[in-house]
């Protein structure tokens, strides 16, 4: 199933759309917000501590996204949190002074917190939006449109700050909030009687009968599935590179290609057509999902390794662009692979629990690496931080094979009609 034929289902063009539109406006409001701290501060620490501001709500927020994803009706979710940061955003139009510096921070917090109610949903949406056959190739496009939003908001929002001001990317991100709960809401999934979702009837009736709705039966339910267990194994020791790898980026335009703001303009945006393309071959590679999973993650810090050797900055976001081809294909298939051996009714908590995971975790990697590169030479940081990544991709990876091998060759058997027995 390709891009095109999943497109003409009306669900999913909209909330492409929506997802798209947010996104976008989300990084215009990221490079205003951080040329307006430098221009109403000059202090490095004032970005220091938004950056960081972006990490914690996912701590915070992110199993509680996961419980709403579950318990009630996912599109609500959305459209709610998308409503609430509409507003929210709106705060930044406030700053015009040093006095007006915890708008910012608090701005900050609350957009970040209620996206991190809104993601686990957003995901946990799509198996009651898509077929199963086509979930491959939905959470493909998800990674392509990940990338449109990263290359248009990296190579775009400077210049449209920069032409209109920091006020009017500020009214478009809350806008963009605004539209994208208006698309949301024309989503169409079945509802019962009382006008409740039917996924997320069936969600309130199975959580007032097993009481599912808790993270300890949630966490019992990854337990008894290895592929899942696994998948959440990598999601936690990953980021300990990619901190590094993330933090790297901006070091390797400014100090060791001296390349400044357009060297970082340069690699983000190569990056961002890495996560296209990896979610346009993903999708040409849906049937072989298990084996994607297994291999992608070890090739993305293969790359990455080898920016640690690179002559020049374009020889630098060629291999980042390679690196998340390769990230992208294994995003989408391992969000598939989740989709496939989570019950329904756990999904929003399994997608929670990898988020808050993988989001702490970066964060406080980007912490320690900032600290690392005041004092070790970035190459060899950037060496490290590839190494790291490739070697846990390569044993994980073949975990992931071994255990989706596993749970296939079951389903399989459970498919085979039992044998007639002659009397």
């Amino acid at each position: 199933m390709n891009f095109l034929f999943l497109l003409k289902n009306p669900n999913m063009r909209r909330l492409v759309s929506a997802n798209l539109l947010s996104g976008i406006g989300d990084w215009f409001n990221s490079v205003a917000v951080l040329s307006l701290l430098l221009q109403i501060t000059g202090e490095a620490l004032a970005v220091g501590i938004t950056l960081a501001l972006r990490t914690l709500p996912h701590l915070l927020f992110g199993p509680l996204g996961g419980y709403l994803a579950d318990r009630f009706s996912r599109k609500s979710v959305m459209i709610v949190c998308d409503l609430a940061r509409g507003l929210i955003a709106l705060c930044f139009l406030f700053v015009a002074s040093d006095a007006d510096v915890w708008l910012v921070y608090a701005g900050t917090f609350l957009l970040v917190a209620f996206s991190s109610l809104y993601n686990p949903s957003r995901l946990a949406i799509l198996p009651d939006i898509v077929d199963k056959s086509g979930l491959a190739s939905a959470n493909a496009l998800d990674q392509s449109v990940f990338g449109v939003v990263m290359a248009i908001g990296s190579l775009v929002g400077g210049f449209f700050v920069a032409l209109w001001g920091s006020e009017v990317a500020f009214w478009f991100n809350s806008l963009s909030f605004f539209v994208s709960a208006l698309l949301l809401q024309r989503l169409t999934v079945a509802t019962t009687t009382d006008g409740t979702t039917a996924p997320a009837k069936q969600r309130q009736v199975e959580s007032q009968a097993t009481d599912s709705a808790s993270y300890k039966k949630a966490w019992q339910q990854i337990k008894a599935t290895p592929v899942v267990l696994v998948i959440l194994l990598l999601t936690a020791l990953w980021p300990i590179g990619g901190g590094l790898i993330n933090v790297l980026i901006s070091v390797y335009a400014y100090q060791v290609f001296a390349a400044g703001q357009w060297g970082i303009g340069l690699l983000y945006g190569a990056i961002g057509v890495g996560f296209i393309a990896g979610g346009i071959v993903a999708q040409q590679f849906q049937r072989h999902t298990r084996a994607i999973a297994s291999v992608s993650f070890a090739f993305e810090g293969f790359f990455v390794l080898l920016t640690s050797v690179s002559p020049s900055i374009f020889v630098t976001a060629a291999c980042y662009a390679c690196s998340t081809v390769a990230g992208g294909m294994g995003n989408a298939s391992l969000n598939t692979l989740l989709m496939k051996y989570v019950k329904p009714d756990y999904l929003g908590r399994v997608f929670a629990l990898e988020a808050t995971l993988s989001n702490v975790l970066l964060g406080l990697s980007m912490l320690a690496g900032g600290w690392i590169l005041t004092f070790a030479d970035p190459r060899i940081v950037g060496f490290a931080a590839g190494a790291f990544v490739t070697t846990c991709s390569i044993c994980l990876g073949l975990l992931i094979w071994r255990a989706a091998r596993t749970a296939e060759m079951a389903e399989t058997a459970d498919d085979q009609p039992a044998p007639s027995r002659s009397i």
